[in-house]
């Protein structure tokens, strides 16, 4: 039996892992943090669950290839309670408040009401995200292990919206929405995704929670990967923690296993990386092979940039239950960090009851989103010494602003945590910060990596990184496509889960 070691056991690494085994393979994971999950993660501080990662996930819809494949890794079962959220967001501008509602007939009605001057706009943005309610990506098998039949089914259930797909690929959100004339509304689709988003992904992203095909799992991202482990781990797979990867260790151009950080050599026949790509590429691989496709976007910032944010985790009683899950508000006061920022994201997690609160407290997360700058800022100040200085202002900024927003309940809300780009790249290795992938921007060209470094046998990537602009699909569709394409490689027929 074939043994595959698989860096990094996050979503990705726990799919390629589940699908190996049902394949015949030998795997063992293996996990440099102490909790297995890698950017798919929730951890506790003053008695509370803090979530990491879920704000909604796409393919919780029943018989789609998503939903299957989510089901096969164990992410989803039967008994698992979905979380669906009907009023997506509050914006507040001054005494004005505007309701982004899932259903899209209500966010017809009540756009055209606040900004009527944009009657026949908004009824096309709306026809959009009705169209885009079908567009999937190839989520069964990767594109060059496709038959002409697979193709010909692709371009039969695309045909009518790749046109779509293409054309809002390469138009950013804010140069969209300078067609409303609505500044309000401009602000908000400017707004609505991280900075320097293309409108296919926010429409993507809306045209599926509107057809109930988004949602967030009961638990939250801990609890969804602690049942994809316990799915591993039934199924036979291996898993070692609080074990880093130092090297992948080459003979000959053929990966033959893993170097440890605390110096064990563990053999393998292939060897499947799931961390980030410049970590893999610089650390794990020394910089010794190049890779055309990520080179050339690791040093283009500009057209292919990371998300990331800083958040302030507020401790607040669990009657926060009859506010609103996501509310935005344009604050007078800009919080300075890199630049001034005066939107602040403020997500209420008081909607699900399995997640743990000490004496009945909830949390909410006061968040400003940004970009590769807001990375730079926050490690020179690492650098220098005032790190901490920092995260503590920042966090009573977004404390004071919570406390405006929530007066009922102001003198009982605390700071028990303060996350940062900082915190990412520490936990995940990950670019600047990053918990995603490269942003897709109007600019960059759309990734689907084969997996393969040219020069190097038995090894393959996957994660994130490997599929368009990240996030938790692309996750599992590549630990399945590297196990698909270990199996094409070894000359063996991919066994599906969900087909036994």
């Amino acid at each position: 039996m074939k043994k595959v070691i698989i860096i990094g056991g996050g979503v990705a690494g726990f799919a390629a892992g589940i699908y190996l085994r049902a394949n015949g393979y030998e795997t063992e994971i293996v996990e440099k943090n102490a909790v297995a999950g890698g950017a798919c993660i929730g951890w506790e501080r003053s008695g509370c669950y803090i979530d990491g990662c879920i704000h909604w996930m796409t393919g919780v819809k029943e018989h789609t290839h998503l939903n299957s494949i989510w089901k096969d890794v164990g992410a989803l079962d039967d008994g698992t309670q979905v979380f669906y959220q009907d009023d997506l967001m509050h914006m507040k501008y001054g005494d004005e408040t505007l309701v982004f509602w899932k259903d899209t007939k209500k966010l017809e009605k009540e756009l055209v009401s606040f900004a009527p001057e944009d009657e026949k706009e908004i009824k096309r943005f709306v026809k959009l995200i009705r169209r885009f309610q079908k567009v999937n990506p190839p989520a069964v098998k990767p594109v060059e292990l496709m038959n002409l039949l697979d193709l010909l089914k692709i371009a039969f259930t695309m045909a009518g919206d790749y046109y779509w797909v293409a054309k809002t690929s390469k138009l950013s959100c804010k140069d969209y929405a300078k067609r409303f004339k609505n500044k309000h509304l401009q602000d908000l689709i400017s707004d609505f995704m991280a900075p320097h988003y293309n409108l296919m992904s926010m429409l993507y992203m809306l045209g599926h929670i509107s057809a109930d095909d988004g949602g967030i799992p009961e638990g939250g991202s801990l609890e969804m990967m602690k049942r994809m482990e316990r799915k591993y781990l039934d199924v036979g797979g291996l898993i070692r923690k609080a074990s880093p990867v130092e090297k992948v260790r080459i003979q000959d151009h053929k990966v033959v296993g893993v170097k440890l950080k605390n110096g064990e050599e563990l053999n393998s026949d292939w060897v499947i990386s799931t961390t980030p790509i410049e970590h893999c590429l610089n650390d794990l691989l020394d910089g010794k092979f190049a890779d055309k496709i990520f080179d050339e976007k690791l040093e283009n910032q500009r057209d292919y940039p990371i998300y990331t944010f800083t958040t302030a985790v507020l401790k607040c009683p669990k009657r926060m239950l009859n506010k609103n899950l996501w509310e935005k508000r344009i604050v007078d006061k800009p919080v300075i960090m890199d630049r001034a920022y005066d939107h602040i994201s403020f997500r209420n997690y008081a909607y699900d009851p399995t997640v743990k609160g000490a004496d009945d407290y909830c949390i909410i997360q006061a968040t400003i989103h940004s970009d590769d700058d807001m990375y730079y800022w926050w490690k020179n100040h690492k650098n220098n010494g005032t790190y901490k200085q920092e995260k503590q202002r920042v966090a009573n900024e977004l404390l004071g602003f919570a406390k405006e927003i929530y007066p009922d309940v102001a003198d009982e809300m605390e700071i028990i945590d303060v996350v940062t780009p900082c915190t990412y790249e520490r936990y995940l290795n990950s670019r600047h910060g990053s918990f995603q992938g490269l942003v897709h921007t109007k600019r960059g060209k759309s990734i689907m990596h084969n997996g393969r470094i040219k020069g190097l046998k038995n090894f393959i990537l996957s994660g994130q990184y490997t599929i368009q602009s990240g996030g938790l699909p692309p996750a599992v569709m590549s630990g399945r496509f590297a196990a698909q394409r270990i199996c094409s490689s070894d000359k063996k027929k991919f066994i599906d889960i969900s087909k036994k």
